[in-house]
């Protein structure tokens, strides 16, 4: 349980004086209703007469009181803790990825990340209420063994071998188990692949009856495949909880047929070690129950430490000097490319693909378009301009000031974004100030007044077109209010009508406001609108004129 345990303890939020504190009064209140037990017993068997001891009675009434009372106390405040823990984790991912150096994200891809952070976190929290049982039920079984050790060295020592060599053997069965949990996780990984697959490849599938056959039938030998080690783990779960079992039948046998060949006078405690025993098992047998899950959730622990590795390697290099982004100017006069180049990772034996290496001036207030056949960089191109790649060689500047690790994050607060592979967010994340009026104006400049609106910061509907989406993504991004806006591909999906208003009145417009516009397009009937052209073929950028005639 290292990853599990070192997870939980890792996190400053964890109470851990408390933890223990409950833990141990839930034991010592166990011990204390197990003390009158014995107590009432011994009196009976001393006397001889069966008659109730009131006193005991009203002792053990206060003990099962104060038992259960300390047990929800205990159990309760475990599990808010292990919550609050698995929240830090949560979160400490979330900060991380965010953090992360895109590039990489963008090699490893997203399903690892969405698995690790929501299913494995999931796991451990669905089981925290068992992990505090289990933890509550381990301490209650060390100070029983403690009560018992207090009325006969010898037989402690005898209940304390058996149960040791039953938990060795019960741990070398677990090893297959644990391997196991860890085929299934891979197994479950697979087929949540292919079921992003089949959701995010909907439309393509539909369309294709074999692509459909053949994810289906994919998708079927995955399932079959998780199912099988399931079982497999399942078997090893049923085997392991049977060999607990009779480990504690065999501790009891130790206490009826073991220890009174060798404890002098051991009728006399044989009440309180078999009361003692009796009481223990059942903790014992919760945590042979407990295990197989404190095994899932070790396993699910074990995925996020290798996520933490993972992302604290993908980490970007932002600088240290809080103060970074004042160093960029809100209003910015010119951001220069110098001899930029990145260049692709190739398989061995394949040319990479290299962009530049680029000489480009974007001057505020001006509209530039950048245009260039398939494959030839546009992308690349304004991925470098965000900051989300890095040059491989040259510099990028703004108003003379390199933009390093430490200006990068600075000069991406300066850009909003209309991606060609957007994501249209619910909510306008990170939107500045702005009134309902100005909302509402702006829905009806871009002609979405009476397809969507806005409640609160939310879109209230997002089962739009293509087009209509990419609208109210540009309306995000316009209310971000920020001096430089990147469009890739925008017009693209746009009716004519609201192709031509968006050429000639809303870029217009936006100049006229004082912002500068950097567009990736094809419309070539439209490159009149710009201030300056630039084209990419084959990794290289070139001006060219900005009449409406000349091919791209």
């Amino acid at each position: 349980m290292n990853h599990l345990l070192g997870m939980l303890l890792s996190q400053d939020t964890l109470p851990r004086t408390r933890v223990v504190v409950a833990a141990l009064l839930s034991g010592l209140s166990g011990v204390l209703v197990l003390g009158i037990v014995n107590k009432a017993a011994a009196e009976i068997a001393g006397t001889g007469l069966a008659q109730v001891d009131w006193a005991l009675a009203a002792a053990f009434a206060a003990g099962i009181a104060l038992y259960a009372g300390v047990e929800v106390f205990a159990v309760s405040r475990l599990c808010a803790a292990l919550e609050n823990a698995i929240h830090q984790v949560r979160t400490g991912l979330l900060d991380r990825l965010v953090r992360a150096d895109y590039e990489q994200v963008e090699r490893v891809g997203h399903t690892v990340f969405y698995e690790s952070i929501t299913q494995a976190t999931r796991e451990i929290s669905q089981n925290s209420q068992f992990i505090a049982l289990a933890l509550r039920s381990a301490v209650l079984v060390v100070v029983i063994l403690a009560y018992i050790a207090f009325v006969s060295l010898t037989a402690f020592a005898l209940v304390g071998l058996t149960i040791g060599l039953g938990g060795l053997l019960y741990h070398r069965a677990g090893r297959r188990r644990d391997d196991g949990f860890a085929r299934m996780m891979d197994e479950e990984r697979r087929l949540f692949e292919s079921l992003d697959d089949l959701l995010g490849g909907f439309k393509e599938v539909r369309i294709s009856s074999a692509r459909s056959r053949d994810l289906a039938a994919t998708f079927s030998r995955f399932s079959l495949a998780a199912t099988d080690v399931r079982v497999d783990v399942q078997g090893h779960v049923v085997r392991q909880f049977i060999l607990g079992q009779i480990a504690v039948y065999l501790m009891l046998a130790v206490v009826v047929f073991v220890i009174p060949q060798y404890v002098p006078g051991f009728r006399d405690q044989v009440v309180q070690i078999t009361a003692a025993v009796l009481f223990m098992s059942g903790d014992l047998g919760a945590l042979i129950q407990y295990l197989p899950l404190l095994a899932e959730s070790e396993q699910a622990a074990a995925r996020i430490a290798r996520l933490e590795a993972t992302l604290a390697a993908m980490a970007e290099d932002e600088g240290a000097a809080p103060s970074a982004a004042a160093s960029v100017p809100a209003a910015f006069g010119e951001i220069a490319f110098c001899g930029v180049t990145y260049a692709y990772p190739a398989p061995e034996g394949e040319a990479a693909f290299v962009l530049g290496p680029l000489d480009l001036t974007l001057r505020a207030g001006e509209i530039v378009f950048i245009t260039g056949g398939n494959g030839a960089g546009k992308s690349t191109l304004i991925k470098l301009l965000t900051g989300l790649y890095r040059p491989k060689c040259g510099t990028i500047r703004i108003d003379g000031v390199t933009v390093g690790p430490r200006l990068r994050h600075a000069l991406r607060d300066r850009i909003a974004t209309v991606f060609s592979t957007y994501h249209l967010f619910p909510r306008l994340y990170g939107a500045a100030p702005f009134t309902a009026a100005e909302a509402e104006t702006m829905l009806s400049w871009l002609e979405m007044e009476r397809v969507a609106g806005l409640t609160g910061d939310r879109f209230s509907r997002l089962d739009l077109s293509a087009g209509q989406r990419k609208r109210l993504a540009l309306m995000a991004a316009l209310l971000e209010r920020r001096p430089l806006l990147v469009l890739d591909e925008w017009a693209a999906d746009q009716d004519p009508a609201f192709r031509r208003k968006f050429y000639r009145e809303i870029l217009p417009t936006l100049k006229a406001e004082g912002r500068t516009i950097v567009a990736v397009t094809h419309d070539d009937s439209y490159f009149d609108v710009a201030d300056r052209r630039f084209h990419l073929e084959e990794g290289r950028l070139v001006e060219r004129g900005r009449d409406a005639g000349e091919e791209p």
